[in-house]
């Protein structure tokens, strides 16, 4: 049994509802917030007005941010997407909500590997310079796609250690090739955008070493065909 065999890896826990709910408690741990501090400044120095009231805003606002982030972690570890990846001795169990798929690591699994740079700050979580990390499974009708992202240094080190393919995004070269090896994993990565899952880095390393540890293939190059 490899070390991760039996680890559950939640994937996408960023999830829309997760979204939502932090940025409603956010707003809620503002008006909070902005309602104390006005109640004791307003005993300590009487009624405010002017420039008072846009000074409280923004210590407010810069009160609320971490309880509003901290607000985000516990809801991130509490409230799953139903999407996940359970590891197990030679298998693979990608589970959807009311649905499972297993990969028999026994038998033969086609996977393709690809990474890009992010050029701009995506969503306000994901600063420009991270890079996307993207592993697509094959096996039969059973396609996963699964992505993390990585500050520059974790990435830098990922690279080194396991070949991922460094891929052009279309804005870089003009427009999409009509055949090669870009097109392929530009087809891929459209369709990871669509329906993959995001896991977070140390899970996306574990699945990465389970994969190692069952294909003696798996360290080589990403294959250049889907």
């Amino acid at each position: 049994m490899t070390p991760a065999a039996g680890r559950l890896l939640l994937a996408d826990r960023f999830h829309t509802g997760v979204r939502l709910t932090a940025m409603a408690l956010w707003f809620v741990s503002l008006l909070v917030v902005y309602a104390l501090l006005h109640l004791i400044v307003q005993a300590l120095f009487g009624p405010l007005v002017g420039i008072g009231v846009l000074l409280l805003i923004v210590v407010a606002v810069v009160v609320a941010q971490p309880l509003a982030y901290l607000a985000e972690k516990q809801l991130m570890r509490r409230w799953p997407s139903g999407r996940a990846m359970l590891l197990e001795p030679g298998l693979l169990v990608w589970r959807e909500p009311g649905s499972e798929v297993r990969l028999d690591l026994r038998q033969t699994v086609n996977f393709w590997r690809w990474r890009f740079a992010i050029k701009r700050r995506r969503g306000g979580r994901i600063p420009a310079g991270h890079h996307l990390f993207a592993l697509r499974l094959v096996q039969g009708d059973t396609v996963v796609s699964l992505y993390t992202f990585l500050a520059p240094a974790a990435a830098e080190t990922l690279a080194a250690a396991c070949a991922f393919y460094e891929l052009r995004r279309p804005s870089e070269h003009g427009k999409l090739a009509l055949g090669g090896r870009e097109a392929l994993y530009l087809t891929a990565e459209d369709a990871r955008w669509r329906a993959g899952a995001e896991l977070d880095p140390a899970d996306f390393q574990a699945l990465l070493d389970h994969l190692a540890a069952h294909l003696p293939e798996f360290g080589r190059a990403p294959a250049s065909g889907l």
